[in-house]
């Protein structure tokens, strides 16, 4: 047997993009700030401990 080391995956809340979803409407010539995502901390990847 071997042991399984925390795999990362896609975050499921950003889809591995790492910005916060959010559908608002942008204006032509409007800045869209984007947010880091809550669960991932903007990185996209999430740590789960494989069995």
């Amino acid at each position: 047997m071997t042991d399984q080391k925390d795999a990362e995956h896609d975050c499921p809340e950003c889809d591995g993009t790492g910005q916060e979803r959010g559908m608002q409407p942008i204006r032509l010539g409007e800045k869209r700030e984007l947010r880091p995502c809550t669960k991932c901390g903007g990185s996209g990847k999430i740590k789960q401990a494989s069995a």
